[in-house]
């Protein structure tokens, strides 16, 4: 039977068949995954559940997490039946506006397979171009979509393409260049490493190889936000049956011979289970619950790199009436792109790698207009990205002043003759960026296979490729936990 509840007293508690640590999307999609198989689950629900939805000026609601999607793994979707627990869209099939640098305005549809038609309109003498590219790159990206969320590389994976960096790859192929800024923009969302540096053109075909609502390359918004997604999942792991238990004080996992044997508590008690998946950071997930005495010492040494220094903030904000800008307003059921010159965004990753903020890029919706409930009537509540940024702390005033002026101007480049006033913002924590996706892949293989814990899987943060949530890495965490234990493996 499913349950929440918190955990009371020094007991010993058996006769579980996995525990899974930690609260996030992919803890969620592991956990209902593995009783979905068939396995007695419980899931350690660390810290505080996010409320679904807060009051940040009178009046005004902001819904955390992100409300903007470009992939959740389909198989998952259909493994755990998230539409019959809740999961919706907003909009499956959203169209982009793009704001460029120099003021100038385009409009890509919702599906992508029309995009020249409006890549037309922009720039006639691109038309062709563009069409064989983008035509080219969405197969490309395809073939290597498998290997983005798990998989094993593909046997003919064009190393050369896979090396390139982003703008050595963008760099002449149009003749009108903003085409090159909207690409750019699009794949540096998120992303650690500037577009001049190797192997960051995996970005954009990570980008083009996302599958969303049954779209490949599309954008939608989950009802509900980042919070609808979540408890779509919730909903998804109590209905397998999942028993679902919030508390801090998870202390280790437990360790006999190599294999893991379930997890201890700061009161004494435990949970013996012979499968851990954690969610969990990797530094927490092995380092502080298992220990390096345990591990193998160039294992342990992997560990120590050094996170990216680069990151994204999501702010909310506050507006007092009609945005007025007559090209925004005319659709506000729309995502909105800023795309900066190739010169501004690399000056904005130089900033971020100083400490400091500069205008970069900026991905926004104005979620009231899909929830009417987040806003006074005729006024609105704009959600923004911010990319990129320096990785830092939003309690200090000081800093956050800054992020809302660096929100306000770029609310002011996407809509430049707005007439509403901003009257209340919401910063949530910064979001570290991604590394590069080669990079990313190789990461999460090694910290994936080589702990030399039997017994003990990893699904957490820098087991993720990109940007955004996919549900991939509980999906593959959950296999390889099904695998060992069909095969024989906590008893062999």
């Amino acid at each position: 039977m499913s349950e929440t509840a918190p955990l009371k007293g020094a007991k010993i508690e058996g006769g579980i068949d996995a525990v899974v640590i930690g609260a996030s999307a992919d803890a969620f999609a592991a956990a209902a995954m593995l009783a979905r198989g068939g396995l007695h689950v419980v899931l350690i629900e660390t810290g505080d559940r996010p409320q679904d939805k807060k009051e940040f000026s009178p009046g005004y609601f902001a819904i955390p997490g992100d409300p903007v999607a470009f992939s959740l793994d389909q198989a998952v979707i259909d493994a755990l039946d998230l539409y019959r627990c809740g999961l919706s869209f907003a909009a499956r099939r959203l169209e982009t506006f793009v704001r460029f640098g120099d003021g100038a305005a385009m409009t890509t549809p919702g599906d992508p397979d029309l995009v020249v038609e409006s890549i037309t309109a922009f720039s006639e003498a691109d038309a062709g171009r563009f069409s064989a590219f983008f035509t080219q790159e969405r197969k490309l990206a395809q073939s290597l979509a498998d290997w983005f969320s798990g998989g094993a590389p593909p046997e003919n994976r064009p190393d050369e393409t896979c090396a390139a960096s982003l703008d050595g790859a963008l760099s002449g192929r149009f003749s009108d260049r903003r085409l090159e800024d909207y690409l750019r923009a699009e794949a540096s969302l998120g992303a650690a490493a500037r577009a001049s540096e190797p192997y960051t053109y995996l970005a954009l075909l990570r980008r083009l190889a996302g599958e969303i609502a049954g779209l490949q390359g599309g954008v939608a918004v989950v009802a509900g936000g980042g919070r609808g997604l979540a408890n779509a999942l919730r909903r998804a792991a109590q209905t397998a049956g999942v028993s679902i238990r919030q508390t801090d004080r998870v202390k280790s996992v437990i360790v006999e011979w190599d294999k893991v044997a379930g997890v201890s508590f700061d009161d004494g008690g435990q949970l013996r289970a012979p499968i851990i998946v954690s969610a969990l950071g990797a530094r927490e997930t092995f380092i502080d619950l298992v220990g390096r005495g345990r591990l193998d010492i160039e294992f342990a040494r992997m560990l120590d790199f050094a996170p990216p220094n680069v990151a994204s903030i999501r702010a909310h904000l506050a507006l007092n009436g009609p945005i007025g800008d007559a090209l925004v307003a005319e659709n506000l059921l729309r995502r909105f792109l800023l795309a900066p010159s190739a010169h501004d965004l690399e000056c904005a990753y130089l900033a971020a790698h100083r400490g400091e903020l500069k205008q970069g890029t900026a991905e926004l919706v104005f979620s009231s207009s899909f929830d009417s409930a987040l806003a006074p009537h005729g006024c609105h509540v704009a959600t923004m990205l911010l990319h990129p940024v320096p990785v830092m702390s939003i309690d200090d005033e000081s800093r956050r002043a800054e992020i809302e002026s660096l929100a306000h101007g770029a609310l002011r480049a996407i809509a430049p003759t707005m007439s509403a006033e901003i009257i209340g913002a919401d910063i949530e924590p910064p979001i570290v960026a991604s590394p590069p996706t080669a990079e990313a892949i190789e990461r999460r293989r090694l910290i994936t296979d080589a702990s030399g814990l039997e017994g003990y899987f990893f699904c957490g943060p820098e087991a993720l490729i990109g940007a955004g949530i996919s549900l991939s890495a509980g999906r593959r965490a959950a296999e390889r936990a099904l695998r060992y234990f069909r095969s024989g493996g906590p008893d062999g």
